[in-house]
């Protein structure tokens, strides 16, 4: 994944980057002609960060949800839908589902997730700390490991999807919404990869309820994006998936047509009225990337 201010998202140009804050986003449209800045952080701010960083105090229109995952263990934004979209924010539902590692993401985090060893107040969490724990020794002990390659397999995919589904609809979500499933970059795609985003992209079309998302790294979505096609086209299904890709560059450059939703800056601490979160920072082509 790509690293700090030193990679800029042109979709979002960035005048400014310190480690107190970011500060005159200029967005720049998207292909199509609309821009709509977003971020995302793994841990949830807080409503009065969240109160503070409404547009147009910040740039951003929208927020990524963290459902409670795999490979996601934090429940900090379960059942904040309501108070998020009712003071106007948009919305894109992630849900952090197996990797082609054991929990170990190319970051560095503890390796226990304990909320009372996060940063101080005064010094933001990291946006994507909580993702993709290692697991626990008593978790190794019992067999009980919910993030592992070792998962990665067509009954996974299902029960994973069943997973995805039954909190999205817990949670409140309305019939349509799209649910992004996170596959973190790879060097290689196994067969393995292959049947679990597959067979959880079935699932989701199967269940009926909502639609699925795919959030990719832009190394593998070309791959992944095929597979997923295959995936509907299994199904009997028109379309394909929301596409939300990882980049560094300007979306009109990538040359992937399909995707809707970018993300370019990762782990910037800005600081918008007075509050401080450290974010990835995305741009998409609609106000509320999981909207029916």
């Amino acid at each position: 994944m790509l690293r700090g201010c030193a990679v800029a998202l042109v979709a979002l140009s960035i005048s400014a980057c310190t480690e107190h804050g970011i500060t005159n986003p200029n967005p720049i449209p998207t292909p199509g002609g609309s821009s709509h800045p977003g971020f995302d952080t793994s841990i949830y701010p807080g409503d009065a960060t969240m109160t503070a960083w409404l547009k147009p105090s910040s740039p951003y229109e929208w927020v990524g949800y963290y459902l409670q995952a795999p490979c996601h263990r934090d429940p900090s934004w379960m059942g904040r839908r309501v108070t998020l979209t009712s003071m106007g924010w948009g919305l894109a539902v992630l849900f952090v589902g197996q990797q082609t590692f054991d929990g170990l993401p190319d970051i560095e985090i503890p390796f226990v997730f304990d909320r009372s060893a996060l940063p101080r107040s005064d010094s933001p969490p990291l946006a994507r700390a909580g993702i993709m724990i290692p697991p626990t020794q008593a978790e190794l002990l019992s067999g009980a490991v919910t993030c592992s390659r070792t998962l990665l397999t067509t009954e996974q995919g299902t029960t994973d999807a069943i997973d995805a589904v039954t909190k999205t609809a817990a949670e409140g979500f309305p019939a349509g919404t799209v649910v992004y499933l996170d596959i973190e970059h790879m060097d290689l795609i196994p067969a393995s990869m292959d049947a679990y985003y597959r067979a959880w992209v079935q699932q989701v079309l199967a269940d009926g309820r909502f639609r699925p998302g795919i959030y990719v790294h832009k190394a593998n979505a070309a791959v992944i994006y095929e597979g997923v096609r295959r995936a509907y086209a299994d199904m009997n299904a028109t379309g394909t998936g929301v596409f939300w890709v990882s980049i560094d560059k300007s979306p009109d450059q990538v040359g992937f047509a399909f995707a809707s939703v970018w993300q370019g800056i990762l782990e910037v601490t800005q600081t918008w009225n007075g509050a401080s979160i450290n974010i990835d920072v995305d741009v998409a082509a609609m106000s509320s990337p999981s909207s029916p």
